[in-house]
């Protein structure tokens, strides 16, 4: 048991909300269809939780065949910023790359045998999602593609963690996929993408030496990040209005505006980022919750936090209200 809690925690178990969270999501829209089932459910968000844990590993395993953490180290102690110790279980030796490719194989050995449940159950199109996102997954750093080292990594995580994630759980529960749920799919989407593409604005000059293309280093100007950021912050209210005039959501679910506030407060932490980084700013009890805090202060990457959890917990509150707006 131990070696499993430790190989869940090398796997960045702290970033499993941002799978979970909208596959509870699809799990709660597909409750109402007389074909629900509950074992489905919890056997596809299983399935997705490994997967997701299986990628983080395959991630951390073709970023050190490229020796990105060494650039991040060199990167902090040549005084610029960077976020460093992605893999420390990896970088200091208490790992080899040939255990850990061994420990993410079985991971996603496991994400496929319960995916086969499912497939047994509700017939090919489970099976056709759970393939199409196991390819973007594997391939998202792995070799010969490597879509993060050419500008996808973003566009291909929120395609993944939206759209087919919430597409192959819906349809895991009922056996159907409806308009509304494609609409909050999307949604969620953007926001899972805007997580990711609030870190690549932070770290845009340490990826660009490990030689990570990411969509910030792409946009290359500010004013073009700054637009990228807009349109992953505020697109999802827009599709989401047009979706509640047209019907395709109850309108409880115009609840989502309550988030509206931090998408806003993140847009503005990003500007002052790209044109202020010498200002302060304060944390606000709004931004949502941002574990372990002080020790982020002590280890002087309040720049870095306040930005990626804020990004976070839009999402986060935004599939909460989704949820209870499915309940109602």
């Amino acid at each position: 048991m131990k070696k499993i809690i430790y190989w869940i925690q090398n796997a960045r178990a702290y970033a499993l909300p941002q799978s979970v969270l909208p596959a509870l999501v699809a799990v709660i829209m597909a409750a109402g269809n007389e074909n629900f089932s509950i074992g489905l459910s919890i056997v596809a968000v299983l399935g997705v939780m490994v997967a997701h844990l299986s990628v983080n590993l395959f991630d951390d395993y073709f970023d050190f065949q490229f020796k990105s953490e060494e650039v991040r180290q060199q990167t902090a102690a040549e005084g610029q910023r960077a976020r460093i110790a992605k893999s420390p279980y990896l970088t200091s030796g208490e790992v080899t790359p040939r255990k850990l490719f061994f420990v993410a194989s079985l991971f996603a050995l496991v994400a496929i045998l319960l995916g086969c449940i499912v497939f047994v159950k509700r017939g090919l199109t489970p099976l056709y999602i759970a393939l199409a996102a196991g390819f973007l997954g594997y391939f998202y750093s792995g070799k010969p593609i490597r879509f993060c080292y050419h500008g996808l990594g973003e566009l291909v995580t929120g395609l993944i963690f939206g759209p087919l994630l919430m597409a192959g759980v819906h349809y895991a529960a009922c056996g159907t996929l409806t308009t509304g749920v494609w609409v909050v799919s999307v949604a969620v989407g953007l926001w899972v993408v805007n997580i990711l593409y609030t870190h690549s604005v932070m770290e845009v000059s340490t990826d660009k030496k490990v030689g990570k293309k990411t969509l910030a280093e792409v946009l290359k100007t500010k004013p073009l990040q700054l637009t990228a950021s807009a349109i992953f912050n505020f697109t999802p209210y827009i599709i989401l209005l047009i979706a509640l005039i047209h019907g395709h959501l109850h309108l409880a679910f115009a609840a989502i505006f309550i988030v509206i506030p931090r998408s806003v407060a993140l847009f503005y932490l990003l500007w002052q980022f790209c044109y202020h980084p010498e200002r302060e700013f304060q944390r606000k009890w709004w931004y949502g919750p941002i574990e372990h805090w002080d020790l982020i202060c002590e280890n002087h990457l309040e720049w870095f936090a306040i930005r990626w959890f804020l990004a976070r917990n839009i999402l986060q509150l935004a599939s909460l209200c989704f949820i209870i707006c499915s309940l109602l």
